[in-house]
């Protein structure tokens, strides 16, 4: 099985995906952010590099792979429509709460951590879901729970709720994609 990940950060969870396959090969990574972290770590796994561009040139070469799945892996940016609707059904997101909390536009990475503790929650997590034409609102495949602590800040619990979200990611796309694997 073949996919492409979607990052625009340090490339943890891309990294987590590349160290653990299990029936897939990642055969790109696109990036929007020439400063990414993640750019590294996929040539450290031999992974080509493609650049999310404003001219849409990494739209045909994407198509052009027509990889099984699309994984969104800290993914800053929101997929075209015209990409949501060519792989229906076959792009993932991980999202840092527990949707429909803290969901959409204004909520990503420790702005949802930030909020979570402003809110004085006691618990949080990680969806994984798909991606459909709207922000965090497709079809949720997967949950982790959390617990937010009283001494909590936005990095501790941020830390918490990645080592948590990237085994949920593996298994519910493998669980997802149908891939079988041996224990």
């Amino acid at each position: 099985m073949k996919i492409v990940v979607f990052a625009s950060g340090s490339g943890s969870t891309f990294d987590y995906l590349a160290r653990n396959k299990k029936g897939y090969e990642i055969i790109a990574l696109f990036c929007n952010n020439r400063e990414a972290g993640v750019l590294e770590l996929a040539r450290k796994h031999g992974v080509p590099q493609v650049f999310v561009d404003k001219d849409g040139g990494w739209k045909a070469k994407l198509l052009e792979l027509n990889p099984d799945f699309i994984l969104l892996a800290g993914y800053l940016k929101i997929v075209p429509q015209e990409i949501v609707e060519a792989f229906k059904d076959r792009i993932l997101n991980v999202h840092p709460s527990l949707l429909p909390k803290y969901g959409g536009k204004y909520y990503y990475g420790d702005r949802v951590h930030r909020a979570v503790l402003e809110a004085g929650e006691k618990e949080t997590g990680s969806t994984i879901h798909l991606v459909d034409g709207g922000i965090d609102t497709g079809k949720i495949l997967g949950q982790v729970r959390v617990p937010v602590y009283e001494d909590d800040t936005v990095d501790s619990l941020a830390a918490r709720v990645q080592a948590a979200e990237k085994p949920l990611y593996l298994e519910e796309f493998l669980r997802y994609g149908g891939i079988k694997c041996e224990p």
